[in-house]
């Protein structure tokens, strides 16, 4: 049947290839927010220069995907990443991780908190360490669905589920 020239199959077709284009579009946007590269001390740096590394940790907001990345003096400091007692008496016993390049960048892969500290004899107790909670990364809210595969629909073919909203 033919409805101001188009046919009904012809009408159902371009809606129901209009709507897989836009789910397609939809989907390929990105859904995540982008993950950053955070400075440690901001332009400080990690550093023992009386900067407070427990507030600027208070301050950031850290999420799966992001990066930690440390940038100092490594003749002079060095960065552990310990668990939450070794980091409440400044040791570096249990050790998760070390750094000493001077430039390192730790993935912040899992949510929960971190706790990172200095080595060097006095630098930890005079505030070089800070804690961080890791939260997932957020997302839009939307979850994009499987595009479905374009069928033709046959001549003659009964009208689809797309033809009620063309009438």
């Amino acid at each position: 049947m033919a409805i101001s020239g188009i046919s009904m199959g012809t009408k159902s077709l371009t809606l129901f290839l209009a709507l897989v284009t836009f789910t397609y579009l939809l989907s390929s946007s990105s859904t995540s927010v982008e993950a950053r590269d955070i400075i440690v001390g901001d332009d400080n740096g990690w550093s023992l220069n009386g900067f407070n590394y427990t507030a600027w940790a208070r301050d950031q907001k850290f999420a799966v995907g992001d990066n930690l990345v440390f940038r100092y003096n490594s003749a002079l400091h060095d960065v552990y990443m310990v668990g939450g007692i070794a980091f409440k008496n400044c040791s570096t016993e249990k050790k998760l991780a070390s750094f000493n390049t001077g430039n390192d960048s730790v993935a912040l892969s899992m949510a929960g908190n971190m706790w990172f500290l200095c080595s060097v004899s006095g630098h930890c107790e005079n505030g070089m360490k800070f804690k961080i909670t890791v939260v997932a990364a957020e997302t839009s809210g939307y979850t994009p669905a499987e595009s479905p595969t374009a069928i033709p629909p046959t001549p003659g073919s009964a009208p689809s589920l797309f033809s009620a909203f063309i009438n």
